[in-house]
């Protein structure tokens, strides 16, 4: 099985791009800064130039995205735009694309989190966005051709970033391991069109 991670380097994707690499899957790590993966969500022609690049694959996931950490009084409309830029539009994007190159009966795995469903100060326009993409898995999953999956991941905080001790968004932290074990679910079961919720 052939598999691209998208965002390598980060907490969540450098887990994920390990523990399939263990498992024996052949796994492309793509990040901003690879010299031999690059890619920058916000950018149609970086995720274009990267699919053009990879043998036909099986799997994207994607585990990259940004947005502002600001209180609602502080947020600007160009705030909001970095994550709808980034995280939002850079993830529908990548769908998009994907499903131009990813195999007959391939899967695309999205990233969003708690902040979809929970509050937590400073984080309103991540959830913005979050909430945004629930919905559009919702829908679009359903319109995907060759039986194309889509799901979307959407943990907690990760202990180890995050103190195990505190919640976050109203939960305690979650352990990377079993972050990545739902990663490892979407990509090998039938579903689709799910939000795979872990906190």
């Amino acid at each position: 099985m052939n598999i691209l991670v998208i965002g390598a380097t980060g907490t969540i994707g450098k887990a994920i791009y390990k523990g399939l690499k263990k498992e024996n899957y052949n796994v492309f790590g793509a990040h901003r800064n690879s010299t031999s993966h690059p890619i920058d969500i916000t950018d149609s022609t970086s995720i274009k130039n990267l699919f053009e690049k990879l043998p036909k694959l099986d799997a994207v996931i994607n585990a990259a995205g940004t947005a502002t950490w600001k209180p609602l009084s502080k947020l600007t409309e160009e705030d909001y735009y970095v994550g709808i830029q980034s995280k939002l539009m850079g993830q529908v994007n990548l769908v998009h694309i994907a499903r131009e190159y990813i195999n007959d009966n391939g899967s695309i795995t999205l990233t969003t989190g708690i902040l979809a469903e929970h509050y937590e100060p400073n984080a309103i326009a991540l959830s913005l966005v979050n909430g945004a993409l629930h919905s559009f898995v919702n829908a679009a999953s359903n319109e995907l051709e060759r039986g194309i999956r889509l799901n979307v991941v959407a943990p907690g905080a990760i202990a180890g970033d995050f103190p195990e001790n505190q919640k976050f968004a109203g939960y305690f932290p979650v352990h990377i391991d079993d972050v990545v074990t739902i990663y490892k679910d979407s990509i090998t079961s039938n579903s689709t069109g799910e939000v795979l919720k872990k906190y």
